[in-house]
């Protein structure tokens, strides 16, 4: 709960979560030698179970750049000193993308 002066108090139940995670070059800063350890154990996770594959820039026509999906990756520490990662992909640029195309599909 956050009261703004003298308006209502309102939840921010995602103000945590907001609060509480940082980025990679944060985190690997922030948590030192367990957050990079913590990355390394959540990049091979992606690795073993073939999620991701790596490509280099250079084989990739320039239009497959432009529509690749960036993931990213960001750090929190639990409440027990365990570091976690957390990875999404960026769907901002796949939904610029699909509106260009069909913007009268959204539902709002």
């Amino acid at each position: 709960m956050i009261s703004i002066g003298k308006q209502s108090t309102i939840a921010k139940p995602h103000l945590h979560i907001m609060l509480n995670q940082v980025g990679i070059r944060e985190g690997i800063r922030k948590f030192g030698e367990k957050g990079n350890d913590a990355l390394l154990k959540e990049l091979n996770q992606l690795h073993e179970r073939n999620t991701l594959l790596p490509k280099k820039k250079e084989d990739m026509t320039y239009d497959k750049r432009k529509r690749a999906l960036r993931y990213l990756m960001f750090l929190k520490e639990k409440r027990d000193g365990m570091i976690k990662v957390r990875g999404c992909a960026d769907v901002n640029t796949l939904q610029k993308r699909t509106l260009a195309r069909a913007p009268y599909c959204l539902k709002l």
